[in-house]
């Protein structure tokens, strides 16, 4: 019996055209999920800057077609709004999250889990990441909190305010750890690295 081939794949992007690429399918996820264009800004920042972002794409639709993506923070989290005593463990950080409402699969589900074994191959013992808070009544931002903590296996530290003129988030964070059956819905390319550890000053 010849062994499956993985749907998915997760490399990082390659070149100007894959960013490009990539920027106007958010910007069209995002539309399609009637979120507000600030909620696309930060991950269009990240793509035309120097950000590592890392794609996910469904081969048995398109080798070539986004289905999903993710930032990559390797070295220590901000402070705020996270706290010394939240990221005193090594800690590889997530942002700009974004899936194709069309996809059709439990993609969090599976970032989550890459992420959690790519951490920890790398040596860092947990992942964490911050889901922006327009306000104390936001239902998207609270309906994927929700989403990360029931269905995908996150815990929620707690939720910052916005006193200090910052956006409010809620912080959460997962345990890093090896997956034995990730290699049987995912292929990945992307290249393990030590851990960073250094605090940034």
């Amino acid at each position: 019996m010849q062994p499956t081939t993985p749907q998915y794949l997760i490399r990082h992007l390659d070149g100007q055209g894959e960013h490009d690429t990539l920027a106007a399918q958010i910007t069209e996820w995002r539309r399609e999920r009637d979120l507000p264009s600030e909620a696309t800004r930060p991950t269009l920042q990240a793509l035309h800057g120097q950000a590592e972002i890392v794609a996910l794409l469904d081969t048995d639709i398109d080798p070539d077609t986004f289905v999903a993506c993710l930032r990559l923070h390797r070295a220590a989290l901000p402070t705020p709004p996270w706290t010394r005593a939240e990221t005193a463990r090594p800690t590889l950080g997530l942002s700009c999250a974004a899936t194709d409402p069309d996809a059709g699969y439990r993609l969090g589900w599976l970032l989550t889990v890459w992420a959690r074994d790519y951490a920890a191959q790398c040596g860092y013992t947990q992942v964490a990441c911050s889901v922006p808070l327009s306000h104390s009544l936001d239902s998207a931002g609270q309906h994927l909190v929700r989403h990360l903590v029931d269905t995908c296996g996150w815990d929620q530290l707690r939720t910052t305010d916005s006193s200090s003129g910052q956006q409010s988030a809620a912080l959460l964070v997962t345990p890093a750890r090896r997956s034995d059956t990730l290699s049987s819905f995912l292929t990945t390319h992307v290249p393990v690295r030590p851990a960073e550890l250094e605090t940034p000053s």
